[in-house]
This record gives C-alpha cells, structure tokens and sequence, in this order.
C-alpha cells in the first residue's frame, strides 16, 4: 500500500538513486552549483545520466568532523531519511521538465544532529533547489 499522497508513489531511495559513478563525482565537484543551509549543504548539477531517475545521490559527512563510523554513518542515515521522504515534490518538477541532476549532500557540522533539523534543513535546501530551477527554467 502507497505511503504517500500521491497515487501509485512510495517514498523510497533505490539502488538506481544513489550516485556512485567517480566520473560522474568528479564532474559535480569541480564545477556543480551550491546551497547551503549550515550545517548542510547541496553541490548539484545538471547533468544527463544513464539511469531513468531525475536525480542520482550521495551522502557524504567528513572523517575530520566525526572519527567513528558510526557517527558518520549515523549522520548520512539521517539524511538519506529526510531526503526520501521530502523529494517527491521536487521529482515531479524534475520528470515534467525532463531535467535530471546529481546531488551530493554534505554534513559539515560538528556534532551529532538530531532528525528533526536534519528533515528541516533539507526541505529548505530542497524547497531553495526547486525555486532555482524553476527560476532558469522560465
């Protein structure tokens, strides 16, 4: 049974979602676009990729910041929850303009955020994501 508003979508973050290419690392690193939200942020760009999905993923949260895996671990669960249950919205955008992206969402912070910010702070980079677009698409 769907656990979204939308008919026929759930809320999900598949295998074909996750951005894992280097080359396609490579290409958002040295020239991809940035928001911020501190302590998160959103490198993204345009980019075509050879999956069916408008946007590829990856979460990232530096060793320096945080030394036990566990902690870094914890921190990009924390955000890939918050971003497979806010990206419907901005998908829809996505497949009506026929665009698709790369994401990588960082943690920069210094302490272990708790769920509530973490969905907060990536709605509002979200919502910041869908104006920009809408924005360049006009």
């Amino acid at each position: 049974m769907p656990t979204s508003n939308l008919p026929g979508r759930r809320h999900t973050f598949r295998k074909q979602e996750r951005l894992v290419s280097r080359c396609l690392f490579e290409l958002l690193i040295s020239g991809g676009k940035t928001l911020n939200e501190e302590p998160f942020r959103l490198v993204w760009k345009k980019q075509h990729i050879s999956v069916r999905t408008p946007v590829q993923a990856a979460f990232s949260v530096p060793k320096k910041n945080f030394k036990l895996a566990v902690d870094r671990n914890r921190v990009k669960r924390l955000m890939r929850e918050a971003y497979r249950k806010n990206k419907h919205s901005m998908y829809a955008l996505l497949e009506q303009q026929h665009i698709q992206c790369i994401f990588l969402w960082i943690y920069s912070g210094k302490i272990l955020p708790a769920y509530s910010e973490t969905e907060k702070k990536i709605k509002i980079i979200l919502h910041r994501f869908v104006e920009d677009i809408q924005k360049n698409s006009r």
